[in-house]
């Protein structure tokens, strides 16, 4: 009676060969995986943006246009500024103004204050700029909106 001892098993350049096409396959979904990652971070910081400047516009346009031309004449409240990071308080006089989360500080923003070109000069336009670097590029996302003086 003849002995033969078969054994099946994997020999080592078939382990081999396995492992490289599991990892030729492997390659393309970590890259898919690192740039859907930063495509969600760029979306966020533009979503944290939009709403960012929404706020910002809303307080502005609820100090009134008093306050504005105050403002625009000797500055200060400090509404009227470029490229400041946003932390704490947008109008930092004011208890109730909004506060800002630190995550913020990665935007600068700026805001510009002109007299709209009417005959009575009776509108102020504000203009904010939102500025956030990725690592790739810098972004930016401009708001604007009229103030107007109603009544006498």
């Amino acid at each position: 009676m003849k002995m033969t001892n078969k054994r099946r098993a994997f020999t080592t350049p078939e382990l081999l060969m396995t492992i490289v096409v599991f990892s030729f396959g492997l390659l393309p979904l970590i890259v898919l995986f690192q740039s859907s990652h930063k495509q969600t971070a760029q979306a966020k910081n533009l979503m944290v943006a939009h709403s960012l400047g929404r706020t910002m516009i809303a307080e502005i346009r609820a100090l009134g246009f008093e306050v504005l031309e105050q403002e625009m004449q000797n500055s200060r409240l400090n509404i009227i500024h470029t490229s400041r990071p946003v932390e704490g308080p947008l109008v930092g006089s004011d208890g109730d103004s909004t506060v800002y989360p630190e995550y913020y500080k990665r935007f600068n923003t700026s805001v510009k204050l002109e007299r709209a070109s009417t005959d009575q000069n009776k509108k102020i336009r504000v203009e904010l700029d939102i500025e956030w670097k990725e690592p790739n590029r810098t972004f930016n996302l401009g708001f604007g909106t009229v103030v107007g003086k109603y009544g006498n």
